[in-house]
């Protein structure tokens, strides 16, 4: 069997990466590519391998889901990025199962897709600073990334109908996301994911910064335990929503960004890779 073992440099563990042991516990009888990733612009090609085994953080795994969509493939993920949300969100030690995922437009995700406020913290960090500092490196950036946005959206399910203006949207695929374990609706390769909406205040002034905190302490410091209708908060799960972005909206898709815009499906489906956590 040919099997390429992808090791993210970049990701904030990767030094703890140890590609002989892994070659050794899960293909040992495979014919082993290994590939290095180097900079944010290398890449490699999944043609004519049958078992990928990806070590890195979130985005590094978002990036093989994409990559093998439409493959009938064994996928094992070693997480050591920063957050390692997607792992950190199954249960289970060990090899565990992750049959299920989010899609939004034409991207798969794991754990999030989400646009507006603090958002745009998963992807400011440099790679030496995420080496150096690990979970810090984020902590700096979260006074900048305090301030209201201004999304222009609908979204259409059969549980909801809603558009407005939204300094956050979040479909979530997990009980955890930006180290807050906030959506406690979450099971386990279910059929739903969640959708958070936190309404813009009117200006990016002191007192719509001051508004916002509310709602946003409300979701992720309280979290939910169950469906929360509001005047300026929603929190629902839902199995699919068709969704109508105005104008060019910057998504963190499990830490990826990526510029969306028009009218975008949203489903939980079944991957036909077969994916698994490797949480020894």
């Amino acid at each position: 069997m040919n099997c390429l073992l992808v090791i993210n440099t970049l990701s904030g563990n990767a030094s703890k990466v140890k590609p002989k042991e892994l070659i050794r516990k899960y293909a040992a009888e495979d014919d082993v590519t290994v590939k290095y990733i180097l900079s944010v612009d290398d890449d490699y090609s999944v043609d004519g391998v049958e078992k990928l085994i990806v070590c890195g953080g979130d985005g590094t795994l978002n990036n093989a889901l994409n990559l093998c969509h439409d493959r009938e493939i064994d996928i094992y993920y070693l997480p050591v990025g920063t957050f390692n949300e997607t792992a950190k969100g199954v249960k289970g030690t060990g090899i565990c199962s992750l049959a299920k995922l989010g899609r939004f437009g034409d991207r798969d995700f794991s754990y999030v897709a989400a646009a507006g406020s603090f958002t745009d913290i998963g992807q400011s960090p440099s790679a030496k600073s995420k080496r150096r500092f690990k979970i810090f490196a984020y902590f700096s950036k979260v006074l900048a990334a305090y301030k209201v946005h201004q999304i222009d959206a609908k979204i259409e399910s059969e549980k909801l109908t809603d558009q407005g203006t939204y300094t956050l949207i979040m479909f979530s695929n997990a009980v955890r996301c930006f180290g807050f374990r906030f959506n406690r609706l979450y099971r386990d390769n279910s059929d739903e994911l969640q959708l958070l909406l936190i309404k813009a205040p009117k200006k990016d002034n002191l007192w719509g910064r001051i508004k916002m905190f509310f709602p946003f302490f409300r979701a992720f410091f309280i979290g939910f335990n169950k469906e929360y209708h509001g005047k300026n908060l929603t929190f629902v799960s839902l199995s699919s929503a068709l969704v109508t972005l105005l104008g060019d909206t910057p998504f963190c898709v499990d830490g990826e960004r990526r510029v969306l815009k028009g009218a975008l499906p949203l489903t939980k489906e079944a991957h036909r890779a077969r994916v698994f956590l490797i949480k020894d």
